[in-house]
């Protein structure tokens, strides 16, 4: 492999739980970074999907399997770096903001109290 020090964020669903994946993970020395379930704000991909769905369907629903898969594909490609760094770099900001709730379960997703929510895509 060369990547040495490879981590893998996953967020514990179902589909990350095959012992078949982790053997492969052990056999290549992955790490997994265990990350909270339903968490979007703690992970970039998340506001991905939205972004290129928003961006595949301005003219109207894509109704054949066949050009929604070109659509999506085309769409990802296109993504710029930029945003993708605009999706990383809001994540030590929610980090922050989840830490001064010391495990309580006050945090509000995407905004704190009295805020409007920032767009990032």
């Amino acid at each position: 492999m060369n990547r040495p020090g490879t981590l893998v964020q996953e967020d514990g669903a179902p589909s990350h739980a095959s012992r078949y994946q982790q053997e492969v993970f052990d056999i290549w020395e992955i790490q997994r970074l265990l990350w909270p379930g339903n968490s979007p704000d703690l992970n970039a991909i998340e506001p991905t999907w939205f972004w290129m769905k928003r961006e595949t369907t301005k003219r109207g629903p894509i109704t054949s399997n066949k050009n929604l898969q070109e659509e999506w594909i085309k769409c990802w490609k296109e993504m710029s770096q930029e945003q993708i760094q605009a999706w990383i770099e809001r994540i030590p900001f929610h980090i922050q903001e989840i830490i001064k709730c010391e495990g309580d379960n006050l945090y509000k997703e995407g905004r704190l109290k009295g805020q409007s929510k920032k767009r990032v895509h």
